[in-house]
């Protein structure tokens, strides 16, 4: 077999990505689904004392109407992100690029790999994801919060849900605090009188929200910046560093997360979806790589074959 090296493809072979499609459901995908119950806790515990409290004592209402409403307005966008995160699919390689693959192996002198889970050929950048047993485009990682794996076609969403996420808590920890004191002297009164939860339950609540939100922030801030540099240096959790001629720079590497058109990244909608299809991908002009990544297909030293493969594997 050929080992010659030469460029990748250039831009204008890339593939644009399929239509925003829904997640397939599974037996795993369902075990992970008690997990995100937490975060309606976490929610619950927010917005007892932000909103249903200060609206009950009637305290200068016109500020505290105006705050509750960003807060419903982040809490959207947290909500928007989360289900685009969930039900999104992030992508699997096309059946017609498969074909297109089997065919070609037939005469092709460049050796193509092949995924020893799904039988698929494997474009760069794809992983098998054991939960939901399927090879996924630009794997990041299974996340069980969302209850899906993070790939090529769902990665934006999963961003935005983070940086919505620590936006939201940051916001009502910063609007609660002026107001803390009072508030907290009427949980106790709330308690005195029955109302709401018994004794100081309403006050235990108060404390409860402060601290799982600050502790929440201290967790996800870090992560988030994390996963936003990756991002930024076209990388991923599984990646890593590995792969630098994927590093086109930092704003054709976030349009390959969040599309082309910088007016709509911060908004958890699909839109024309990320730049790209997830099998082809540009890389640096300076950087040669095996013959087989002009074919849209893995380029490190992980065994090769050049066995078509079976129908089975074409229906998955």
């Amino acid at each position: 077999m050929s080992s010659s090296g030469l460029r990748c493809a250039p831009d204008e072979e890339y593939g644009r990505p399929e239509p925003c499609r829904c997640a397939p459901c599974s037996a795993s995908r369902c075990s992970s689904f008690p997990i995100p119950l937490l975060i309606i806790v976490v929610i619950f515990l927010n917005y007892m004392p932000f909103v249903l409290w200060e609206l009950e004592r009637g305290r200068e209402l016109a500020i505290v109407i105006t705050l509750i409403i960003i807060f419903h307005l982040l809490l959207a966008f947290v909500a928007l992100s989360w289900g685009w995160t969930s039900f999104t699919d992030p992508g699997v390689p096309p059946e017609r690029w498969q074909r297109q693959m089997a065919a070609t192996a037939v005469t092709s002198q460049v050796e193509f790999r092949i995924c020893r889970k799904s039988g698929l050929y494997k474009p760069p950048r794809s992983h098998y994801c054991s939960v939901t047993k399927r090879l996924t485009l630009n794997m990041d990682h299974f996340c069980p919060w969302v209850v899906n794996t993070v790939g090529f076609y769902n990665r934006k969403f999963f961003l935005l849900f983070l940086i919505y996420t620590c936006l939201t808590l940051f916001y009502t920890l910063i609007a609660t605090a002026p107001r803390l004191p009072a508030m907290f002297e009427w949980a106790l009164e709330l308690g005195e009188k029955g109302r709401w939860l018994p004794g100081i339950a309403n006050a235990v609540v108060l404390v409860v929200m402060l601290v799982v939100d600050v502790i929440l922030l201290a967790l996800l801030v870090p992560f988030l910046v994390v996963h936003l540099r990756m991002a930024v240096k076209n990388q991923t959790t599984i990646d890593g560093d590995r792969f630098p001629q994927y590093d086109l720079g930092p704003r054709r590497n976030l349009q390959q997360v969040f599309g082309s058109s910088l007016a709509v990244w911060w908004l958890p909608l699909y839109f024309k979806g990320p730049d790209g299809d997830g099998v082809h991908w540009p890389c640096k002009p300076e950087v040669t790589v095996p013959a087989s990544c002009s074919h849209g297909l893995e380029c490190d030293q992980a065994p090769l074959t050049s066995i078509p493969p079976t129908e089975q594997a074409f229906e998955q």
